[in-house]
């Protein structure tokens, strides 16, 4: 698209509400620099009018309301209290409250992305399937996240996640993320404490851990598909690192509050820039100030629980069936003509889902002569998610294979924005922290800590985005 046909489409008055454009003009040198990434209207560094951010923000509320509204229901079941609407709409509002706030967090001082934090399906699998039954199960959700978000909190802010980077590939992410899916089959097809004091035991703390590894391989890749698309260059590992050091902040906090669920990024809400043609950050902030005040008002919750239940059913069907198609989709970078690929993907799905069925169907299985490790174990392999994951990232990088057979050079290169295109992206300041805080890297202990930006990270992404827009070299990084 020229600069003159970006004109006129930000001058045209017909254009849907979310194309709309500052009224104000731009300065001539500013309209020469600027250039249309991916047709948007606006970059990641750019600032909307107010009143059209917040407008395009309550479009980011929607388009996570479709998920969120439904974990709710999901927990219900298993927790015994699907008929009681109180408590599902008390929950429904804690966690768009929640959410609001941790989106909040993560796209200030996170990894600093239009993204949004919303309902980590991947949490809910490992749930193990009167009135006051649901309280203490409610408890030991939360009293399990919350360590297991220590975990996430460890991997992100230690700079972990960059060595095990290496690692994972898309033969390993497509069937963790297609077994977080295919998990929730069941619940689709039927359909601070607020709770007490959080409770916390070895079982379901394991179990929650590997939802905790399958959410970060899977945000991992929603931070590249975001940057992508939201025209900004590449994550650097810092911003990675601390992307997902504050999920696990928003899994502590989350769960404090009495969600019964995690956060992770929200990939609906990555589409959803794509159709908006909007990458700025301070929409999705504005985004997350809607969500915090919708979850005050419960008659929202309220509204939500009087959906017939047929209309939650669609819900749920369209809900796990995108969860799976994503998984499956990051086999697109792999050469899936390849027997070894081909093995990998169906041995680790179909291991994935039928060890937890076996284990469901017989389950005194495992007999080691302690019933507390017992516990563990049968709880983290009726995970499909974590038996599927385990599998696929062992055979990956055991069974030899070239780097390009792996897919892992397609995946780097969709990645870094080499696509043959020309384009401007923002720069990559738009990943140092605000409110003066990039000046602590400045000291020296500042190397100790990865999640802080650096000047060999910089460094690293001008490079690249140099030998992008040289449309006559063929340097691969």
């Amino acid at each position: 698209m020229t600069g003159i046909a970006s004109e006129t489409l930000r001058k045209s008055p017909s254009v849907a509400i979310v194309r709309f454009i500052p009224s104000e003009p731009e300065s001539g040198q500013k309209k020469q620099k600027k250039a249309i990434f991916f047709g948007l209207l606006y970059l990641i560094d750019e600032t909307p009018p107010w009143h059209i951010s917040l407008l395009l923000g309550f479009q980011h509320y929607l388009a996570m309301t479709g998920g969120t509204l439904t974990t709710p229901f999901i927990l219900s079941i298993p927790m015994c209290f699907s008929n009681n609407t109180l408590v599902i709409s008390e929950v429904m509002s804690t966690t768009f409250f929640a959410c609001g706030i941790v989106t909040l967090l993560q796209s200030t001082f996170g990894v600093r992305l239009p993204i949004v934090q919303a309902n980590d399906n991947s949490t809910a699998s490992p749930i193990i399937n009167n009135d006051d039954i649901w309280k203490p199960r409610m408890r030991e959700i939360q009293g399990a996240i919350m360590v297991a978000s220590l975990l996430e909190m460890f991997i992100g802010f230690t700079g972990l996640i960059g060595f095990l980077l290496r690692f994972i590939g898309p033969l390993t992410v497509a069937p963790t993320i297609t077994l977080v899916g295919m998990a929730l089959f069941p619940v689709a097809m039927e359909q601070s404490g607020q709770w007490g004091t959080p409770t916390v035991s070895a079982a379901g703390v394991i179990g929650m851990f590997a939802g905790v590894i399958a959410s970060i391989i899977e945000s991992i890749g929603d931070y590249y598909a975001c940057a992508r698309i939201s025209g900004a260059p590449p994550p650097p590992r810092h911003a990675i690192n601390r992307g997902i050091g504050m999920e696990g902040i928003g899994c502590l906090l989350t769960s404090s509050f009495g969600t019964g669920n995690g956060t992770t990024s929200y990939s609906e809400n990555v589409g959803a820039i794509g159709i908006t043609k909007v990458g700025s950050l301070r929409v999705v902030q504005y985004g997350a100030i809607v969500m915090i005040v919708v979850g005050v008002f419960g008659k929202v919750g309220a509204f939500f629980v009087c959906i017939p239940d047929p209309i939650l059913g669609g819900v749920f069907m369209v809900l796990v069936g995108m969860i799976t198609a994503v998984g499956i989709s990051n086999v697109q970078f792999a050469d899936m003509n390849s027997p070894r690929n081909l093995f990998i993907v169906g041995f680790s799905i179909t291991f994935g889902m039928a060890l937890p069925l076996y284990l469901q169907n017989h389950p005194n299985a495992i007999q080691t002569g302690a019933p507390e490790f017992d516990q563990i174990i049968t709880v983290l392999l009726k995970t499909g998610m974590a038996v599927g994951g385990i599998v696929a990232i062992i055979l990956d990088n055991t069974i030899p294979g070239t780097d390009e057979e792996r897919g892992l050079l397609a995946w780097r290169k969709s990645a870094s924005h080499d696509n043959g295109e020309k384009c401007r992206t923002a720069s990559i300041k738009v990943y140092n922290l605000p409110f003066g805080l990039n000046r602590l890297s400045n000291y020296k202990f500042s190397k100790y800590l990865p999640f802080l930006p650096n000047l060999k990270d910089e460094n690293e992404i001008i490079t690249n985005q140099n030998v992008e827009l040289d449309e006559n070299t063929n340097t691969k990084l």
